[in-house]
């Protein structure tokens, strides 16, 4: 699980951490930043999957000329903050039990932080790695310093690490030299056992960060018939009625579904079918006890989302991490609160992380105790470019204006907005 995200230059944030828990809300007025944060996580899934970071800001294309991944939205100019030619990320992330024993020999909770700074000075050359580090709870793994920087020579295509001293490497430990286009910690050698040790921890953040999606659901998508087997809910909502249908072939979880959109939805469901249309597609339809049924055609854009939502979390091929726009979005409000307790009973169970943004103030209501304590408000203070991100926990006095006040008539009134400018401007001038 990803336990925080710390963003240096990152498009409106100079210097911003959001701390994450199983259910993290995101709340905020339009333009403070809330999808920046997206784009800052889209990042280092992007370093998961291997790519340049080239690719990573820009398109990814494969055989065909077939788009595989979408660039950071702004490309090289608007990445960074404005006027700024560098940007960092750091991602520290924990599980509660070691992901591979042979990571990490320390008993109890798993952690490891990646650090990564991107120069993206030189346009013709492209985004570069101007420091990159790794570390675990069993130390650090390995550490680029400003020391080592490569000779004339070398030119700025070239990267050093240093690994940490030990009995093989007793004075400053051994130097690697990686290519500066590409973050080390998806260049990391492999087949070399003298590094197993610093590789195994590497490949634990990569595989963590590899298993994110990130939705921003379309009704059109989620109408559009997919082929048996494509089990992978797209991002849009694609192939929804393949992955539903791979989740009624296991009949506890249909059985669950079924339940689930009885109560969200003024339909009473008792099965779902599959039509295939001449080229073998297939279109989920929704049958009432009464014969009725309903088509993804005809079906209505919110129950659409209730199904692409519950697809996600029970899919054969669930993600750990989610990130979803504007969660409240199409949901009628008397059925807000059953998709709420959807999503914190799957993240309370540890099966998926969650972070979601929203403008509803019902929705901040309806959060438990526990999961209020992840909500961030994202803002901009009057007259400033730069943004801030602040727990509502943290603002102050928030925890004994909360014992009196419902969270949402707080985002409602404005108050969370009116709370942290007050306690910025008072922290800058005593």
């Amino acid at each position: 699980m990803i336990s925080s995200m710390q963003l240096d230059n990152f498009k409106n944030f100079r210097d911003a951490t959001l701390q994450l828990g199983p259910l993290t809300v995101i709340v905020g007025t339009n333009a403070s930043g809330k999808s920046n944060l997206r784009d800052a996580f889209r990042f280092v899934h992007g370093i998961s999957r291997g790519y340049t970071l080239a690719e990573i800001i820009g398109e990814k294309y494969v055989e065909g000329g077939v788009l595989q991944w979408k660039g950071i939205r702004g490309g090289l100019r608007e990445t960074p903050f404005s006027g700024e030619t560098r940007f960092g990320l750091k991602t520290t992330l924990v599980q509660p039990n070691e992901p591979d024993r042979t990571a990490c020999e320390m008993e109890g909770q798993w952690s490891a932080t990646h650090r990564i700074e991107v120069s993206v000075a030189d346009l013709e050359s492209g985004p570069r790695t101007v420091y990159e580090s790794l570390s675990s709870c069993c130390g650090m793994c390995f550490d680029s310093d400003p020391a080592d920087d490569p000779p004339a020579q070398e030119g700025p295509e070239s990267l050093f690490v240093r690994l940490p001293r030990d009995e093989q490497n007793r004075k400053h430990g051994k130097r690697l030299r990686f290519q500066s286009s590409t973050p080390v910690i998806s260049q990391f050698p492999k087949g070399k056992e003298a590094l197993l040790k610093y590789r195994k921890p590497a490949e634990c953040v990569l595989s963590e960060l590899q298993s994110m999606r990130f939705l921003d659901l379309s009704p059109t998508a989620m109408r559009i018939p997919s082929i048996p087997g494509q089990t992978i809910l797209g991002d849009r909502g694609e192939n929804l009625s393949s992955v539903l249908q791979a989740i009624c072939n296991d009949g506890d979880l249909k059985r669950a579904v079924t339940e689930w959109i009885r109560e969200l939805t003024p339909l009473d469901v008792v099965d779902f079918e599959f039509v295939p249309d001449q080229t073998g597609r297939i279109l989920v339809n929704l049958v009432e006890s009464n014969g009725r049924r309903t088509s993804a055609y005809s079906a209505s854009d919110g129950t659409l989302r209730f199904l692409a939502m519950i697809a996600a979390l029970l899919g054969p091929d669930a993600a750990q991490f989610y990130f979803l726009e504007e969660i409240d979005n199409g949901i009628h409000p008397t059925r807000l609160t059953l998709l709420l307790q959807l999503i914190e009973q799957q993240t309370r169970e540890g099966k998926v992380q969650i972070v979601t943004t929203t403008h509803s103030p019902l929705l901040l209501g309806m959060l438990s105790p526990e999961a209020r304590e992840h909500a961030s408000v994202v803002y901009r203070l009057a007259e400033e470019q730069e943004g801030h991100i602040r727990r509502v926990v943290d603002i102050p006095e928030a925890r004994q204006v909360l014992e009196e006040q419902n969270l949402a008539r707080l985002h409602e009134s404005g108050w969370l907005e009116d709370a942290v400018a007050f306690s910025e401007s008072a922290e800058a001038h005593p």
